[in-house]
C-alpha cells in the first residue's frame, strides 16, 4: 500500500501564500483546505487550526536549526555555535517570509493571537538553541540567557523579514551584531560573569554604561 503523503507541507505553503496575498486575518480553514487540495477535516487533523500552522512552521524551523550541529562543535566558541544555529533557522524560514510578514503585521490588533503565535514557539526555540550550543538553561541564569538571546533573535528577525539579499547577508550582519552585544546585555542581569561564556569561563563581564537620560 503506498505511503500517504504528509499533508503539513502543502498546508504550510497554502497558508503562507494566502496570508501574503490577503492578510493573515482573512485566512480561513476553508481557504487553506481549498488552496492545499485537502478537505477541511484533513487540515484540522494535521495542524489543528491556523495557529497550529505557525507552530508547525516553528517546529520545522527548529529541526533545521538543530541539523546545523556538526562534528566541529567542540572547537567552536559559543557565539559561533549560536550564529550557525540561528542562521540555519532563518534560512529554513526564507520561503515563508512574505507570509510571516503578513502574520506579524496583524499582531498589534490581535494581542491574544500574538501570545499564541509567538510566546510558546519563541521560548522553545531559544531553549533549544542554547542547549544545542552547550549553554545551560536551568534556573534563573538560564531564564536570563533565554531572555537575552530572545531579544537578539527578535531584533534580527525584523531585519530578516525585509532582507532581499540572495544569501541573507543583511540578516547575517544583523545577527552578528546582535550576538556581539549579548554579553554586554547579559551583564545588566548578572554581574561578575557572562551568562553566555563558555563552560568554566570566569572572566568578568564589563558593566554596561547607563543609558543617557
Amino acid at each position: 500500500m503506498p505511503r500517504k503523503k504528509d499533508p503539513v507541507g502543502p498546508i504550510i505553503d497554502a497558508t503562507m501564500q494566502l496570508a501574503a496575498l490577503g492578510g493573515w486575518r482573512n485566512v480561513t480553514l476553508y481557504d487553506i483546505a481549498r488552496e492545499s487540495g485537502l478537505d477541511v477535516a484533513e487540515v484540522v487533523a494535521a495542524v489543528g487550526s491556523r495557529t497550529g500552522v505557525i507552530s508547525q512552521i516553528a517546529a520545522r524551523a527548529d529541526a533545521a536549526m538543530l541539523s546545523a550541529v556538526d562534528d566541529d562543535w567542540p572547537d567552536e566558541a559559543i557565539r559561533d555555535r549560536l550564529f550557525t544555529l540561528l542562521i540555519a533557522r532563518f534560512d529554513s524560514l526564507k520561503p515563508h517570509r512574505e507570509g510571516l510578514r503578513a502574520v506579524l503585521a496583524s499582531l498589534p490588533g490581535d494581542p491574544m493571537g500574538a501570545l499564541a503565535l509567538m510566546a510558546g514557539p519563541g521560548q522553545r526555540t531559544m531553549r533549544l538553541a542554547l542547549e544545542s550550543a552547550g549553554v545551560a538553561t536551568g534556573g534563573i541564569a538560564g531564564a536570563l540567557r533565554m531572555k537575552a538571546l530572545g531579544l537578539a533573535y527578535a531584533r534580527t528577525f525584523r531585519t530578516f523579514l525585509n532582507d532581499d539579499s540572495a544569501d541573507l547577508s543583511k540578516t547575517m550582519a544583523a545577527l552578528d551584531k546582535s550576538l556581539s552585544g549579548l554579553d554586554r546585555l547579559a551583564g545588566r542581569f548578572r554581574r561578575g560573569r557572562s551568562p553566555f561564556s563558555d563552560s568554566g569561563d570566569t572572566h568578568p563581564v564589563p558593566e554596561a554604561e547607563p543609558a543617557a537620560g
